[in-house]
């Protein structure tokens, strides 16, 4: 099993998992504490509060990365609940496709601790290694159900196509799944972008909780 680079850890499920995530039927009614439920599992407002920050300077750490540019809350709020929602839909059909996963294909190695720890150093490590190990599971059983979908082992030369795969499917499982979402992540019923996030219990001074008092717009979410 490949393991992709560490950092940008989410650029490469979440996008087409996202689409599939704003497709399904989300923002109906949701217990208090809740930011999502999928399938009856229930992700808590504190999970996606907490992979926000590591979300947040992922995201500040990879536009710095390319130059530079404001890392917008809310959408980075959107980002973490789709990585969560994906997770649980992805063990779902790992489970179901009797897919197994070695921890060894998605926990880090201690070098790999370091490099995290140097690209996000205002963040918990034990906290952004969990949350980013989370997010190399579901591409690891992105790649299987990929694939499953295609019959053919990831080589060198197949890897995107296989990943591709994969991620069609489990953006497929995402629209097929029962998800609510709270309506204050800004997604009406139909799963559509309606508004900007409302009032959450992670705001933007929590997200940059560790950056400087007067920092650029291009090291803070906002």
């Amino acid at each position: 099993m490949r393991l992709r680079p560490v950092i940008p850890v989410t650029s490469k499920v979440v996008p087409a998992v996202l689409a599939g995530f704003l497709a399904a039927g989300c923002g109906g009614s949701i217990s208090p504490g809740a930011a999502a439920v999928v399938d009856g599992t229930t992700i808590s407002m504190d999970q996606a509060d907490r992979a926000a920050v590591v979300f947040c300077q992922v995201s500040l750490f990879s536009s710095a990365q390319a130059g530079g540019s404001t890392v917008d809350n809310a959408d980075v709020r959107r980002q973490a609940v789709a990585e969560l929602v994906s997770g649980v839909v992805a063990d779902e059909l790992a489970e179901r496709e009797d897919i197994s996963i070695s921890p060894s294909d998605y926990e880090f190695t201690r070098a790999q601790r370091d490099q995290v720890a140097q690209a996000l150093p205002d963040v918990d490590l034990d906290e952004a290694v969990r949350v980013l190990e989370a997010g190399q599971r579901t591409y690891a059983i992105a790649e299987q159900l990929g694939v499953a979908e295609t019959g053919e082992q990831v080589t060198e030369q197949n890897a995107d196509d296989v990943q591709q795969a994969g991620r069609a499917v489990l953006a497929d499982a995402v629209k097929a799944a029962d998800v609510s979402i709270d309506p204050r992540f800004g997604l009406g019923d139909d799963g559509q972008q309606v508004a900007a996030t409302g009032s959450l219990s992670v705001s933007s001074d929590v997200l940059n909780e560790d950056a400087p008092l007067v920092a650029p717009a291009t090291q803070r979410c906002s």
